[in-house]
């Protein structure tokens, strides 16, 4: 604990120098905006307590000067009284104990445990921030350390108990003396010697020797008072010292602590353009990547346009794995993307390689297993943009979900709805995913064409006319307008042929197809046509 909370701690001597010396080493490897951020939080869990006591207190000292005053102005032995009774109720130490119940009352710092839970949730490596929980017991001896400081001032305030205490002891012994019982009054005295040829010498003496103890104990309360100010003065700044430097050494020592076990690993702490902190990999570490990426992307193209797709996918696996096994690092930033996201569309475009030459070779169930273990399982979202190109295929992706879609239209038609129906669901569930992707855990890059989408929302909507139980299947509402299904009957039917025109998928597409027609036919005539009828009748 001692290295988290560093060694300055308890040496209070020194602390504003610790101070500066925390913040300068927190500005020389954390993100300028990160280290601010802290700072400022130390500064305000301070500034929060102090003003919690220090509001009151500082009310109380200006009402106490605001009757010493008024007792000075107001000349006569009413007022005066007045002004001292005034000023000693408000100097009453059980209620100045009160008012500095928030100073000190040690703090709490589970806060920081917090911190370190929140961070590790954070984190793609939770467990270097973990490691940084300290025990609530260790908490406590800190907030003990804060709350400390204000030692000094509760002596001074017992003092000033003590004395308040005598003075009082000591106007209840001259009340009860005969002289008081008499109707003498306790008063200055400048008073008593001017009685002296009035009441005689003796009764002066008398009068002067009771008021002379009273001046003497006043005294020793005004000097307690001001000794308990002067106290109080070095316990605010002294406890603002202590809470801010302990909560830095707590919080901004644990993100130093975490930024340098990342940088040993090759990554760092930065603070994105929203203000959220983030790991990346170091500068040195994605301009390695970069090279990588960009040394052994060529190989697997060269293997996937010469059809040696074996050796592709092995080549984009082991990319993968060199490039993505690390979550920080596939987050590297290149041509717009990320290395991550760039290295599988690589080892996607292989995938889609075999089955497509499964497919080529009348092997649709081999091909169809592939397809479904993409739209199922594949971690990451590619455009088909970003896939390598294939000639006379310009969408690989969206032409492997006709295929599938297809295969399922067969194996519908050997009474196997439900298996069927599975296969159109992962395509839609795989396009819903676009919808819940984080943008702080996904790769940058990672997205899906248009026509992937359009084409599960088309699946979509089948599934909600042709299942047994559309409710079962918590199909997504993304109506598809009529107008774009002439585009997605062409892209089905260029993909699968023309062996599936009588299937129930092929139907439905016509049917919204014949149906656009129709009310195309319908606006330029005035009425409804018999092309809209028709089409309402294919649905």
């Amino acid at each position: 604990m001692q290295e988290l909370i560093f060694p300055a701690v308890g040496r209070w001597v020194s602390a504003q120098r610790e101070w500066e010396d925390l913040v300068a080493e927190m500005r020389h490897e954390l993100p300028a905006r990160l280290c601010q951020d802290l700072v400022r939080q130390a500064q305000h869990r301070a500034q929060q307590v102090n003003w919690a006591f220090g509001r009151q207190m500082e009310r109380r000292f200006k009402e106490i000067e605001h009757a010493r005053r008024d007792g000075a102005r107001k000349k006569g032995r009413k007022p005066e009284a007045k002004a001292l009774r005034r000023r000693l109720t408000l100097m009453d130490p059980a209620a100045v104990a009160r008012d500095l119940a928030a100073g000190l009352t040690p703090p709490d710092l589970s806060e920081y445990n917090q911190i370190v839970a929140d961070l590790s949730r954070a984190m793609p490596h939770p467990g270097i921030a973990t490691r940084y929980t300290l025990p609530p017991q260790a908490l406590r001896a800190l907030a003990d350390q804060i709350a400390a400081a204000g030692r000094p001032m509760a002596q001074a305030l017992s003092e000033h108990a003590q004395n308040l205490k005598q003075y009082a002891e000591l106007v209840d012994r001259l009340r009860a003396q005969p002289l008081v019982q008499k109707g003498a009054r306790l008063i200055g005295s400048a008073v008593a010697t001017a009685l002296e040829p009035l009441v005689g010498r003796e009764a002066a003496a008398q009068l002067m020797g009771v008021d002379r103890s009273l001046d003497r104990a006043l005294e020793q309360v005004e000097e307690g008072w001001a000794a308990f100010q002067r106290e109080y003065a070095e316990f605010a700044a002294e406890r603002q010292r202590r809470h801010q430097l302990i909560y830095l050494s707590l919080v901004g020592g644990l993100f130093l602590r975490v930024q340098r076990d990342l940088r040993r690993l090759g990554c760092e702490l930065v603070v994105d353009e929203q203000g959220n902190c983030r790991t990346v990999a170091t500068p040195e570490r994605q301009a390695w990547l970069r090279r990588h990426f960009q040394a052994a992307a060529p190989a697997v193209r060269t293997a996937l346009d010469e059809g040696r797709l074996e050796e592709a996918e092995a080549l984009a696996a082991r990319l993968v794995a060199q490039v993505v096994t690390d979550p920080v690092a596939a987050r590297t930033e290149l041509d717009g993307k990320s290395v991550g996201y760039l290295a599988y569309a690589l080892h996607l475009s292989a995938w889609l390689a075999r089955a497509r030459e499964l497919w080529g070779q009348g092997k649709p169930e081999a091909a169809a297993a592939i397809w479904r273990q993409v739209f199922t399982d594949y971690p990451c979202l590619v455009a088909d943009a970003d896939l390598h190109p294939v000639p006379g295929e310009p969408l690989p992706l969206v032409t492997a979900g006709f295929r599938l879609a297809a295969y399922a239209e067969w194996v519908r038609q050997s009474n196997r709805a439900d298996e069927a129906d599975a296969l159109l669901m992962a395509q839609v569930r795989f396009a819903e995913r676009l919808s819940r992707l984080n943008p702080e855990h996904a790769l940058p890059g990672e997205a899906l064409s248009p026509e992937m989408r359009e084409w599960a929302a088309t699946l979509s909507a089948y599934l909600r006319r042709s299942a047994a139980d559309p409710g079962a299947l918590g199909l997504p509402e993304r109506p598809v307008p009529l107008s774009r299904y002439p585009g997605v009957l062409r892209r089905f039917r260029q993909a699968v042929g023309t062996s599936l025109e009588t299937s129930p998928l092929d139907r439905y597409l016509r049917g919204r197809v014949n149906l656009l027609r129709g009310a195309t036919a319908a606006a330029a005539t005035g009425g409804v046509g018999l092309l809209a009828a028709l089409a309402w009748l294919l649905l």
